[in-house]
């Protein structure tokens, strides 16, 4: 069985991050739908695609070193080890500066290019250039990893709640004012701005309190520390799986608004959102155990595979009731929105699908990267996108707006059985 304390520490975990993430995913789903009653269904998605621009090129620099904190600094600060937590932290907050800085200068330069792919006019060219600029609050990486190491999922809870608390507010404002796109599109600069500046200063003053030292005082910031093998392994494994996992999530939507047109593109974003009731579990669900399966491979403690086994069994699960839950509501749902958004109610059933399988699958990836199987979990997602994106393009033709859902679901099954092969293959060694 499962050592008591760790459960129940997940358990405790997951329910504050839970509460932050519903409040988060309610006030998303509800400025989302209020833009997309406000605008058009083609403004809506220009809105959408501007955004979900900036996400992926933000993602394709996203070294993601929450994750390398809690692998590396757990061990440290079980420890003792001050010295070494200070290197580590030292490090990746070089990595998450540099990375911000050349998303920022990536997003400027490939602004016109997208814009000829996305159907954009030079007046939305231009918005892009400028909202590219957001990227230099994306330095962030240390500040969350630092909350997990010290067990402040509550902090982050929080942290989930801001930028949402601002979009809903800005977005009821405009809709009430019957502002145009142009405000719309500032609502959504201004909330990622200001949750990604509360997350560092919040994330810094934890250190601050923990450790007595701040991260920016006495440093030598032109030297990038030393870093072992295992470290550059895991990064660069990690980087690559955000990758992977960036392909449906952002470059999806962009491949339906060349494909199908901005206003499929809304569409789509639209159904994602409704699938985010499924999908933001998974991934929290994945955050609480990585830290506590962590400590418990350091620890020797019993009870690893149970713990991971049991809460897939309980995901997938809660999954199928709301799978099933939307097969009638679908439509109803939608059509409160805008009469012209349900046609995107079977996409809607097919996205929370593939968003139950994802869920089932968040215990068996905290577990992979526990054990250090990085490079197996990434394999594994590379097949799948893959097969996604293949699926995607080939069945766009043919069943139009449907076919990335289905894509999604194949791509997510795939690798739920393949994560599950590969876990229970490590409890005989």
């Amino acid at each position: 069985m499962a050592d008591k304390p760790v459960a129940r520490r997940v358990l405790r975990n997951f329910g504050v991050v839970l509460r932050g993430r519903s409040i988060a995913a309610i006030f998303t789903l509800t400025a989302t739908a209020l833009m997309a009653r406000a605008l058009s269904a083609t403004d809506f998605g220009l809105v959408i695609l501007l955004h979900t621009y900036v996400l992926a090129v933000r993602g394709i620099l996203n070294f993601r070193t929450f994750e390398v904190i809690v692998k590396f600094g757990v061990p440290l600060h079980t420890s003792g080890d001050k010295t070494g937590l200070r290197r580590l932290l030292h490090t990746t907050t070089l990595i998450d500066v540099m990375a911000s800085l050349a998303a920022t200068l990536l997003g400027v330069s490939v602004a016109s290019f997208a814009g000829g792919f996305l159907h954009w006019d030079a007046g939305m060219i231009s918005f892009a250039t400028l909202y590219s600029l957001v990227m230099l609050t994306t330095a962030i990486g240390t500040p969350n990893g630092v909350l997990r190491l010290y067990d402040r999922f509550d902090t982050l809870s929080i942290w989930y709640t801001v930028g949402p608390t601002i979009r809903i507010t800005g977005v009821t404002i405009a809709w009430l004012t019957d502002a145009d796109i142009r405000v719309f599109i500032v609502v959504w600069a201004i909330a990622f701005v200001v949750e990604n500046c509360w997350l560092f200063v919040r994330g810094h003053r934890e250190l601050s309190k923990h450790l007595g030292w701040s991260l920016w005082r006495g440093q030598n910031w032109q030297t990038i520390p030393a870093t072992s093998s295992e470290f550059r392994r895991f990064i660069a494994m990690v980087y690559w799986q955000t990758n992977v996992d960036l392909l449906p999530k952002h470059l999806s939507v962009l491949l339906a608004g060349g494909l199908l047109g901005p206003a499929a593109a809304g569409m789509f974003r639209l159904a994602r959102d409704f699938s985010s009731i499924l999908s933001k579990p998974a991934m929290m669900l994945r955050e609480v155990l990585f830290p506590d399966l962590t400590r418990m491979l350091h620890n020797n403690a019993k009870g690893f595979h149970e713990l991971g086994f049991k809460a897939v069994v309980v995901a997938g699960v809660a999954g199928l009731v709301l799978v099933m839950l939307s097969i009638p509501a679908a439509t109803p749902i939608l059509g409160i929105i805008g009469q012209e958004y349900t046609p995107a109610a079977p996409l809607l059933t097919l996205m929370l699908v593939a968003a139950t399988f994802e869920l089932a699958g968040s215990p068996l990836r905290a577990a992979a990267y526990a054990m250090g199987r990085v490079a197996q979990v990434l394999r594994i997602h590379v097949l799948s996108v893959s097969i996604y994106f293949g699926l995607f393009y080939l069945l766009t033709p043919v069943v139009g707006l449907k076919s990335p859902g289905v894509a999604a679901s194949i791509g997510s099954l795939l690798t739920l059985l393949l994560m599950l092969k590969m876990v229970q293959s490590t409890r005989s060694e």
